[in-house]
């Protein structure tokens, strides 16, 4: 995510939008918006910033309110203050301790993705060896 100083659109805390929002430039959101928003770039929640708006976007940070669903090609981060109601669909997702959620998650990863990840796990090579615990020995007289 971009710093808080970053160029990019700002919707004020006084201004409502209802429609649809489509660009590539970042944008912070302090009012209210209604309808769609469609972005090749970050999108910025702020506390005071409600969103009830299905949003499609690179990433997004949620410190107010969305209600809608989200598809981001990089990341949904919800933060402490931070109220999603609606489905997340992104590779990489951050909900932060006291956000409140209520929907699905889908983390959208590759077969090659889920496939190093699985092979990394079962590798001693890996500090900390291998992600599963040691299996516990057989009691007496059980079945092998």
């Amino acid at each position: 995510m971009p710093p808080e100083d970053a160029a990019g659109t700002i919707i004020g805390k006084t201004v409502t939008i209802k429609g649809e929002i489509e660009g590539n430039e970042a944008l912070t959101i302090e009012g209210i918006v209604e309808g769609k928003v469609t972005l090749q770039n970050d999108i910025r929640v702020k506390a005071s910033g409600v969103v009830n708006a299905d949003v499609h976007s690179r990433s997004i940070t949620i410190e107010g309110s969305v209600s809608g669903n989200i598809v981001a090609q990089d990341k949904v981060e919800i933060m402490p203050q931070g109220i999603m109601v609606g489905d997340i669909k992104a590779p990489r997702v951050v909900i932060n301790d006291g956000a409140l959620l209520k929907g699905q998650v889908e983390m959208d990863i590759s077969e090659d993705k889920i496939k190093a990840k699985r092979e990394g796990i079962g590798s001693s090579s890996r500090p900390g060896g291998s992600f599963l615990p040691p299996r516990p020995p057989a009691a007496p007289g059980a079945a092998a």
